[in-house]
């Protein structure tokens, strides 16, 4: 076995089903033998009857309570028998191409750690956490109080090269590696895991590297709330991290602990005036709706211009819908439509052999599932 696929899924049964169709596509294309291992955190949908019905060949663990990210994980890569493991979120959508570039990559290298790709969210917009500093107290505080240019990589994004911290929605690496700097730390629920793992690589000697021309969609929060829940979670785990890596810093633990909790009190209040504001929230109006598919006949009624996907580069679409027909265009093709046509769209993906599309308009909302 050469690459073992590890997904953790948690209520997010839609997006887990366009991802894997995904990973299967990718799969495809790297005469490789490999495996897709999902790992149900006690999901109250239908996730797992999907993958069983739908994705037989996909090993399911089914676990009885939600563990955490970082220990399903760490179970997924126990089961694995591949050469190379990939930690994947569920809310990703690969390209064709995309482990076929990794393992070009992985393999010409030496020394490498981990490897993570160019991630762009639903709306088409660069994912920074795809390339990140070694958070230290100040460069987490400054990007706590709006000043993160020191958290994340100055790599430029079309570029490839070394950074400290990758994002665990996309992680390759060997599975040597993996179990010698024994895997993602369960203290951690979820949030930050990925950063540790990162630290420890480096710790060890190994690089973390960022392919700029690897593309990704990753949709986010489509596992996580962006509740009370999250705001602990997110900022307990730096206080984790911290006094794992940096215990012997001027600043007491004390001091640190004190100001996670205020700024955990100060999002917590964020989050109850935002709601406030954003309680009822008006229906988006479309000047169009666009299909773009490859296919002669538009088989959905969805009442919308049909466009080839190879016509669509050279239309200046604003303020419409667009749904891609999975059915008949690339992967890669929606990708790169997704970063560039312009923002004032919004995107969703018929995902084939299903009744529905999706979409996500905001990384810090659940996305939108529409079925037809």
């Amino acid at each position: 076995m050469v690459l073992s696929v590890i997904i953790v899924s948690y209520n997010s049964s839609s997006f887990l089903e366009l991802c894997l169709y995904s990973v299967q596509k990718s799969l495809s294309k790297t005469d490789i033998k490999s495996e897709i291992i999902v790992v149900d955190n006690s999901s109250s949908d239908d996730s797992c009857n999907i993958i069983k019905n739908k994705y037989p060949s996909v090993l399911l663990v089914e676990n009885q309570t939600n563990i955490g990210f970082s220990k399903a994980n760490n179970i997924g890569v126990s089961k694995s028998s591949g050469k190379y493991i990939c930690i994947l979120n569920p809310d990703t959508v690969l390209s064709e191409d995309t482990f076929a570039k990794i393992l070009r990559f992985y393999e010409s290298t030496i020394n490498v750690g981990f490897v993570g790709c160019h991630m762009i969210d639903g709306t088409g917009v660069f994912l920074k956490e795809s390339k990140r500093t070694i958070p230290s107290f100040f460069s987490s505080f400054m990007k706590i109080i709006g000043l993160s240019k020191f958290y994340y990589s100055s790599l430029n994004n079309e570029q490839s090269g070394c950074v400290d911290v990758l994002a665990g929605a996309f992680m390759f690496t060997e599975k040597t590696i993996y179990d010698k700097i024994d895997g993602f730390d369960e203290e951690y629920f979820m949030y930050g895991e990925d950063i540790d793992l990162c630290y420890k690589a480096l710790k060890n000697g190994y690089s973390n590297y960022f392919l700029g021309d690897v593309k990704i969609i990753h949709f986010k929060g489509e596992s996580t709330d962006k509740n009370f829940t999250y705001v602990n979670r997110f900022y307990n785990a730096m206080y984790i991290f911290y006094k794992k890596h940096f215990n012997n810093f001027l600043i007491t633990k004390s001091v640190v602990w004190i100001l996670i909790k205020f700024l955990i009190y100060v999002k917590r209040f964020s989050i109850i005036i935002s709601t406030k504001f954003n309680s009822q929230e008006n229906e988006v109006e479309y000047e169009n709706k666009f299909l773009i598919t490859n296919s002669l006949s538009n088989k959905f009624d969805f009442k919308s211009t049909v466009i080839n996907i190879n016509q669509l580069t050279n239309k200046k679409i604003k303020n419409s819908l667009i749904l891609f027909d999975l059915n008949t265009i690339l992967l890669s093709d929606i990708i790169f439509q997704y970063e560039h046509l312009s923002k004032t769209n919004n995107f969703r993906i018929i995902v084939p052999n299903t009744n529905f599309y999706i979409g996500s308009d905001n990384k810090n909302k659940k996305g939108q599932i529409v079925h037809f």
